[in-house]
């Protein structure tokens, strides 16, 4: 089985890169949705999390509120690492228990959808990597129109994550996505035609 591990900054179309790949006919595993199944009520994460971050981040009905614990972790570092100490192994395990069953199940080409795939280690589960890239300013206006975040706020996310220098570094390929949505489906095709199926 294929594994590849998509990565990208935020705002750089990396999920709209996912989209375009399930259309095509990829299986994708998404480390945001097995982050959030780690944060159901009864998880061990979840216990842990309210343990380090207290009851003001729970909902009325006991599930995490994610909006007001991401405000709490991306303006504070120490904050944020102490989150993802608590999340990203219990997603690691996740991920792992996801790639076999696709595997048992003869699934030959699964992509892993992650920001911080290099961060977490979880580029060690890929056979190759392929990064969504855009530049800043194309970035802080899509955020803004997006999710409304302001561009101090888009910047300190960017400031949170890997540089782009350095996701280029280590992916083996690179999809530049400052052009238009079917730049991007063309790309994203092209690279999915060209695996050996």
């Amino acid at each position: 089985m294929l594994v590849i591990g998509l990565t990208g900054g935020i705002g750089t179309g990396k999920t709209e890169a996912t989209h375009i790949l399930r259309e095509l006919g990829a299986v994708v595993v998404d480390s945001d949705k097995i982050a959030h199944l780690s944060y159901e009520p009864g998880t061990e994460a979840h216990s842990q999390i309210v343990s380090k971050f207290g009851d003001e981040i729970l909902a009325d009905s006991g599930v995490i509120d994610r909006s007001q614990l991401g405000e709490l972790v991306f303006s504070n570092v120490v904050h944020r690492e102490e989150l993802e100490a608590i999340v990203w192994p219990a997603v690691d395990k996740l991920i792992e228990a996801s790639l076999l069953k696709e595997e048992q199940r003869g699934i030959r080409i699964v992509v892993i959808e992650a920001a911080k795939l290099f961060e977490s280690g979880w580029d060690r589960f890929t056979d190759v990597i392929w990064t969504v890239e855009a530049f800043e300013a194309e970035v802080v206006v899509r955020v803004a129109n997006r999710s409304g975040l302001s561009e101090s706020d888009t910047k300190s996310r960017i400031a949170a994550q890997l540089t782009r220098e350095e996701r280029v570094e280590w992916a083996d390929v690179v999809i530049e996505n400052n052009a238009t949505l079917e730049n991007l489906r063309d790309q994203v095709t092209i690279l999915w035609e060209s695996i050996p199926k």
